[in-house]
């Protein structure tokens, strides 16, 4: 009936309608909303966590290097210590950093660098972007290699004996009939 008077010209049928479609656009969006704000919140939480947790990594690191500058110096080796030592304290200060940080401090921090050094910036992404490259492409050859011997495995006859059996192919050749 709304419809049919909609059609006829009807203005409180229209308005009705319209008004509907705004009221669920609306929740749609406080909904999209609240969750984009969760998402935030526990990623924010895990960047906590997980600056704390490289942080102690790092200060272990530290201890190390701070060790070796001793043994150094043991040693006579006064430059080497000299080195070790100012290493150890730049690595303490990044320690320090980024167990001390909040997220929102490490994220402005990193918005900051990306400003003034874009080009910076963009270098450690193509970096980054290189390594997570080369890690799946390692990976994805580890994973072709043990579902390859897998389907090689899967087709040997019964009849052959134990030795033949447990013997991987040959490199570069594949399994019977396979091309």
């Amino acid at each position: 009936m709304a419809v049919d008077q909609a059609r006829q010209g009807d203005p409180g049928a229209t308005d009705g309608a319209t008004g509907k479609a705004q009221e669920v656009a609306t929740q749609a969006k406080e909904q999209v909303q609240e969750a984009k704000g969760r998402a935030s919140e526990r990623a924010r939480e895990q960047l906590d966590t997980r600056s704390t947790q490289l942080g102690e990594q790092v200060t272990s690191f530290a201890e190390a290097l701070r060790k070796a500058a001793d043994h150094l110096r043991e040693q006579g080796n006064e430059p080497g210590a000299k080195a070790a030592g100012s290493a150890a304290g730049q690595v303490e200060r990044l320690s320090e950093y980024l167990t001390d940080s909040s997220s929102d401090r490490f994220l402005r921090d990193l918005e900051t660098f990306g400003r003034r050094r874009p080009w910076a910036a963009g270098g450690v992404g193509a970096v980054l972007g290189f390594v997570a490259a080369r890690f799946v492409k390692a990976s994805s050859e580890n994973r072709y290699e043990s579902s390859r011997l897998a389907a090689y495995d899967a087709e040997l006859p019964l009849s052959r004996d134990a030795e033949a059996a447990t013997t991987p192919p040959p490199a570069g050749t594949l399994p019977y009939g396979s091309r």
